[in-house]
C-alpha cells in the first residue's frame, strides 16, 4: 500500500483504516483541534457578517444624507484645494478642514441644488460662516470661474431632485471615489 502524508506533523505513514488521515492518536487529537477552530472561525466571521447587514439595515436615512453630503464636500475641498476662495480671492487654507466646501444656493432654501458641483465652491470659513456666504462676492466670483450663463442656469434651477436610500449610498461611494483620484493626482 502507497504510504500517506499525515495532515498534521506531514510525516509519512501507512493507513489502517480507510478514511484515515493522520498518522498517530496525537495528531488525531490536534487535527480536531485544528477543525474546531476553523469552524468557529468561519462561524464568528458569518456572525460578523451578519452584524455588518443589521447595522447597514438600521441606518436611518439622515445619516445616509449626512455621509453622502461628508463625501461630497470632501470631493470639493480636493476639487478646489489650491485654488482662491470663491468669495475673497484669498488662498485657502492648505491644511485638512481648513476651508468650507460654501454652496451658493443654500441647502437649506434649495435643498435639490445639494449635490451639484456647479453650485458648491471652496469658500473660507470666515467668508460662509461669519458674513453669512458672502452672497454678493460668490456670485462675482463664480462669474468669473463659470461664467454668466451657468450661473444663470444654477439660479434658475428648480428641477427635483429625489433621493433614495441606494442613491445616496451611491453617491458617497462615487464621491469618495473621486475624491481619491484626485488626492492620488495631486
Amino acid at each position: 500500500m502507497k504510504p500517506s502524508i499525515c495532515k498534521v506533523c506531514l510525516c509519512e505513514y501507512v493507513k489502517s483504516r480507510p478514511l484515515q488521515k493522520v498518522c498517530s492518536p496525537t495528531c488525531a487529537v490536534s487535527h480536531a483541534h485544528q477543525l474546531a477552530d476553523r469552524k468557529k472561525a468561519k462561524e464568528a466571521a458569518q456572525d460578523r457578517r451578519q452584524t455588518r447587514e443589521k447595522l447597514a439595515a438600521m441606518v436611518t436615512y439622515p445619516q445616509l444624507l449626512k455621509r453622502a453630503q461628508t463625501a461630497f464636500n470632501g470631493f470639493i475641498r480636493a476639487r478646489d484645494a489650491g485654488r482662491p476662495c470663491i468669495c475673497c480671492g484669498e488662498p485657502l487654507g492648505t491644511e485638512p478642514n481648513s476651508f468650507d466646501a460654501g454652496h451658493y444656493r443654500s441647502v437649506g432654501s434649495a435643498p435639490h441644488m445639494r449635490f451639484v458641483e456647479d453650485n458648491v465652491h471652496g469658500q473660507k470659513k470666515h467668508c460662509n460662516n461669519y458674513l453669512g456666504g458672502n452672497h454678493v462676492e460668490y456670485r462675482k466670483g463664480l462669474i468669473a470661474r463659470i461664467g454668466l450663463r451657468a450661473v444663470e442656469l444654477i439660479e434658475a434651477d428648480q428641477t427635483t431632485r429625489k433621493y433614495t436610500r441606494e442613491g445616496l449610498e451611491e453617491l458617497a461611494r462615487h464621491y469618495r471615489e473621486e475624491t481619491r483620484k484626485l488626492k492620488a493626482n495631486q
